[in-house]
């Protein structure tokens, strides 16, 4: 029973570190990265190719694919996945904007991996014993 002095105090030291306010305006959701992104989606909403946005690509079809800016930070996704909910379309990137192509390590970067990967377990997955 002396006990319950602590309950108290445990939410006033809740309350005073913030527990359940609002972040501060401005900063985007995503993964701290504040600004937003762009990439090229398809008819249904996943990321294709670039180039394939760019009107003055060969063998550009327009209506069919469109920019999509999403203003809450975080890095673009890959090509052929479905672009996150609260972003807008358009027929022209948003200047200023990153796009895969720009963002370091993005889907579009040339740093990117591809590939196959093999392997993982080092001698030990050969099927012999590590020490043979």
């Amino acid at each position: 029973m002396k006990k319950l002095w602590i309950v108290p105090t445990l939410a006033a030291a809740a309350i005073a570190a913030g527990c359940g306010s609002k972040p501060p305006q401005g900063q985007g959701q995503g993964q701290g990265q504040g600004a937003g992104w762009q990439t090229c989606t398809d008819q249904q909403g996943r990321v294709v190719d670039e180039r394939q946005c760019d009107g003055r690509a060969n063998g550009y079809r327009p209506g069919l694919f469109h920019w999509y800016y999403y203003p809450y930070g975080g890095r673009p996704y890959p090509i052929g996945y479905g672009v996150p909910l609260g972003g807008s379309y358009s027929n022209e990137p948003r200047q200023g904007a990153p796009t895969p192509s720009l963002v370091p390590g993005g889907a579009g970067a040339g740093g990117a991996r591809t590939g196959v990967v093999r392997g993982g377990f080092g001698s030990t997955g050969s099927g012999t014993a590590a020490g043979s």
